[in-house]
């Protein structure tokens, strides 16, 4: 059944709405809906298992909690990181280190390291432990940073990683040794 509006009429007592007994037979019916859609058409069941992930501005708690992640996670300061934990189901706030380099260098685990010349060689963690997480940021329009993954995977691969795009931020977070640093 598709939802019933009530007649009003134009102007109050024109004769042109809905009866009483019209207008509480479709409020009734829309209740009725209600109540067959969300329970056994007597009860209404507060439990969301009969409602349908993404309908009715309903969301699981997974993408709810992903999506306020994000959404705190687009108007952050430079340095500051929001990611979700699922497995203690948790909303983690990590504050970096901040770093501009001209030079090749080491990162440590919490690290966002600028990169200020063309050409450098940024190598990510020795030994890194799960979860370590490190962010490295194209300060220009350079093409040629190579990534060095000191002897991790990265996305899996057994291969270093080249950036080859100016002006970009890569956030890195280390999963574990068989994908090794995953980009996030």
């Amino acid at each position: 059944m598709a939802y019933q509006g009530i007649g009003t009429g134009i102007t109050p007592n024109d004769n042109n709405g809905d009866s009483l007994l019209i207008g509480a037979v479709k409020v009734n019916s829309n209740f009725q809906e209600i109540y067959n859609a969300l329970g056994d058409a007597g009860t209404i069941d507060l439990n969301t298992g009969k409602v349908s992930e993404g309908v009715n501005l309903y969301y699981t708690n997974e993408r709810a909690q992903d999506a306020v992640g994000s959404a705190i996670n687009s108007g952050i300061q430079t340095g500051i990181s929001v990611t979700y934990d699922d497995t203690n189901d948790k909303i983690d706030f990590s504050t970096y280190n901040i770093t501009t380099t001209s030079t090749s260098k080491t990162l440590t685990n919490l690290e966002y390291c600028t990169v200020t010349v063309d050409g450098l060689t940024i190598t990510l963690p020795s030994s890194p432990s799960v979860g370590d997480k490190v962010m490295i940021g194209i300060g220009g329009d350079y093409t040629n940073t190579t990534i060095s993954r000191n002897g991790s995977n990265i996305m899996g691969i057994e291969e270093d990683m080249v950036i080859d795009s100016g002006y970009v931020t890569l956030s890195l977070i280390y999963i574990n040794s068989t994908l090794g640093w995953r980009i996030s």
